[in-house]
């Protein structure tokens, strides 16, 4: 199994501040749906809603 570079950015709007927020995710892997899901469990698990 060859290893995958993955690479996903995460743009969210943060109207309180009045500005995007931007987070990005950079892996080699051998699995990248496993990584994908756990960045976006992550990125949701961390994201504050008002």
């Amino acid at each position: 199994m060859s290893i995958h570079p993955l690479s996903v950015t995460i743009s969210t709007r943060d109207s309180a501040a009045g500005h995007d927020v931007q987070q990005q995710y950079i892996v080699q892997t051998k699995h990248p749906r496993w990584e994908l899901l756990k960045i976006f469990v992550h990125a949701l698990t961390h994201m504050e809603f008002r």
